[in-house]
């Protein structure tokens, strides 16, 4: 193993020591489509290893882990260092979906209320500002070359399909986890459910269901769409074709963005602010609050 930039456990026996989790976003596509690490939490990182500080990130690359990813030592690892962590900080970039991050931080805030720091930063791997937003301030999803580039383009539809089955395969695991939320399949919906179909992504409404059922409030997800939309071992799809045609391609990437930008208009007005969970929109701030953080957790910086 080639030797760690940074302050990292990569052994599960000592996961216990972990005091805080830096997550989120990870890797990113260029205005190509092809993949790159994500560097946008790298001086934050950078500043916990200075300060001796023992952390878990799980965007494992030899550049900083010294080794590629394995599931199965990273998986459990993971598990374990959310679970260990006295403080989560979940970064959303302008770049990536941030569907599962989004869960995530529903569950850190409202079922395990963990000290959490949501850091949205500005997809720029080169200047720390306050990320592209709307005219009312809710930060936007922009990934590069969606509007540009043919091989982006497929690309980020190939992701968008893989996030919405990720964020379904997550409902699943939470219904299990969280005693107040529920899940059926049924064809008849009812007042009050929050219903699903396969052919819309409806990350907002899947991050709002698993903060209200977080918090203790009674919530029944329906999936709908019956047989076609679930797979071989039932867990339901987002249903999309293989191929669209050109323009059903850029309406579906539409979609995406659209979808994209409703999940974080959702989570900054459903978060609670409070002593313990921080919103900021720089790297530099992420940091400050950080140290604050510790020093109310009593970790010495």
């Amino acid at each position: 193993m080639a030797t760690l930039r940074w302050n990292l456990i990569n052994d599960l026996a000592d996961a216990y020591k972990i005091q805080v989790f830096s997550g989120g976003a990870c890797n990113i596509r260029n205005d190509e489509g092809k993949l790159l690490r994500n560097v946008e939490r790298d001086d934050i990182n950078d500043w916990l290893t200075s300060h001796n500080v023992i952390f878990h990130d799980p965007q494992i690359h030899p550049d900083t882990h010294g080794t590629e990813y394995t599931y199965e030592l990273h998986h459990p690892l993971e598990i374990a260092a959310r679970e260990a962590a006295h403080i989560s900080l979940f970064e959303i970039s302008p770049r990536t979906f941030g569907g599962v991050t989004s869960m995530e931080i529903a569950l850190e805030e409202f079922a395990a209320q963990q000290p959490t720091i949501i850091f949205f930063s500005d997809g720029d791997n080169d200047i720390d500002v306050i990320p592209a937003h709307s005219k009312n301030g809710y930060p936007l999803f922009a990934p590069y070359g969606i509007k540009t580039s043919e091989s982006a383009r497929r690309a980020h539809y190939a992701e968008m399909i893989k996030n919405a089955n990720r964020m379904r395969r997550y409902m699943l695991r939470f219904a299990e986890d969280l005693h107040a939320l529920t899940v059926s399949f049924g064809q008849e919906t009812f007042d009050g459910d929050v219903v699903i179909t396969p052919q819309r992504i409806h990350a907002a409404d899947m991050f709002e269901a698993v903060t209200n059922a977080a918090a203790g409030r009674r919530v029944v997800v329906n999936f709908t769409g019956g047989d076609k939309a679930r797979d071989k071992n039932g867990t339901p799809i987002f249903i999309a074709p293989e191929y669209p045609n050109p323009v059903d391609l850029r309406m579906l990437l539409d979609q995406y963005i659209d979808e994209g930008n409703a999940l974080r208009h959702r989570i900054c007005d459903l978060v609670r602010i409070n002593v313990y969970v921080r919103v900021v929109y720089t790297q530099r701030t992420a940091i400050q609050a950080l140290e604050d953080l510790m020093r109310i957790k009593g970790i010495v910086v």
